[in-house]
């Protein structure tokens, strides 16, 4: 039936963004020591990591680097590839570290530069994820938030993120950074926190 081939299918797609742990060595000790990812791919999103660190999660968050660029005489914003790039990098993930992205669809009247964005800024960001040997896991809005009792409210997300994570509560404390406070809160619904 439609409905199995359609299942299958998404069974296919999500094991082709899963990395295999490596064959040498202690399977349980890479993923202890590997990091959880929470990335709001959207251009004013997030990139947040949770590392592991004497029993408790030190959380980091660093905004998407993002360039302008022309486009039919307007100037947008951009995801900066060489700069995703090099943030992977600095973060030094381990082997065995998965990405949970916010897969999120526009809205049916959003215009098309929106429905473009959303689905480049996804692209981009699972491409260069698992070129960088972070599996990823997509997870819908509605998915992540429903499961940590959350709203829609961007404000709501950057309380209940400043509560989970009070060391860097001073990082989410402007309406902008609802970005950097989604991204964490979506690394600790991949962590099961």
């Amino acid at each position: 039936s439609k409905k199995v081939i359609a299942e299958i299918s998404r069974k296919n797609w999500l094991d082709s963004l899963t990395l295999p742990l490596g064959d040498e060595g202690d399977v349980d000790a890479e993923l202890d020591n590997a990091l959880v990812i929470g990335i709001d791919p959207d251009f004013k999103g997030a990139l947040a990591v949770l590392r592991l660190e004497d029993d408790r999660f030190i959380p980091e968050v660093f905004d998407v680097p993002t360039l302008k660029v022309a486009i039919g005489g307007t100037m947008r914003l951009r995801p900066d590839a060489k700069a995703i790039v090099n943030l992977l990098k600095t973060i030094n993930a381990p082997h065995g570290s998965v990405a949970y992205v916010e897969n999120s669809l526009p809205h049916s009247t959003d215009g098309k530069q929106s429905w473009w964005s959303s689905g480049f800024g996804f692209g981009m960001w699972t491409g260069t994820l698992l070129a960088s040997g972070i599996s990823v896991v997509p997870v819908s809005p509605r998915a992540w938030k429903t499961a940590m009792g959350l709203s829609s409210s961007k404000d709501e997300s950057r309380l209940v993120a400043s509560s989970c994570f009070p060391a860097i509560a001073s990082q989410l404390t402007r309406k902008k950074d609802h970005g950097r406070a989604e991204a964490l809160l979506l690394a600790a619904f991949g962590r099961g926190l």
